[in-house]
Formats: C-alpha cells, sequence, structure tokens
C-alpha cells in the first residue's frame, strides 16, 4: 500500500512536465512537417524558382515571335524573312537551295 502511494506522489510531480514535453514535441513536429511548415516552404521555394525560370524562357521565345510579326509587319516588311517564310509555307525551293531543317520547336 505504501509502495503504491510513493508513486501515485511522485508521478503527480511527472504528469505536467510529462504533458508540456509532449505539447511541445507535437507542435515542434507540426512547425517542420506540417502542412504550413518549414518543409513545406522550402519546396515552394524551389517550385516559385522553377516557375520564374520557365516565365524568363516563356518571355524570350515570345519576344523572338513579336520580333518576327514586327518584321512581316507592312509598314517595315523584311524581303528576306517574307521569302523565308513564303517558302516554308509553301514548301518549295530553287533548284541549287540548301534546305537545314530546324526542328527546336
Amino acid at each position: 500500500m505504501l509502495l503504491f502511494q510513493e508513486i501515485r506522489r511522485r508521478m503527480r510531480h511527472l504528469v505536467a512536465p510529462l504533458f508540456w514535453l509532449v505539447l511541445t514535441v507535437y507542435f515542434g513536429y507540426h512547425a517542420v512537417n506540417g502542412e504550413r511548415g518549414l518543409r513545406r516552404l522550402f519546396e515552394l521555394k524551389q517550385e516559385i524558382q522553377i516557375a520564374s525560370q520557365v516565365a524568363e524562357e516563356i518571355a524570350l521565345r515570345r519576344a523572338e515571335m513579336e520580333k518576327k510579326v514586327r518584321q512581316l509587319s507592312p509598314q517595315s516588311i523584311d524581303v528576306d524573312t517574307l521569302e523565308e517564310s513564303a517558302r516554308t509555307l509553301l514548301n518549295m525551293g530553287q533548284e541549287g537551295d540548301y534546305v537545314i531543317l530546324d526542328t527546336a520547336e
């Protein structure tokens, strides 16, 4: 009987610190691995970096396309660009022409 009372008395002194320890571990775990934790923050930063690189590539491609469109406008028509476009669309060339296909697009 005396042993149970001693155990019960010591357990009273351990309950509060144990509770706070468990609570701290719980919130600490979720601060790192949770839906809005540090790990997710690093993942989002990486996704943003990849998306900004893709946006830069798209902006460069758009600038190239806009340049081609400006060259084909009636105000400033470039004969070489017009001829290149016509030959590409009509799939025609002259005898002695060398055709180099650009498959980068």
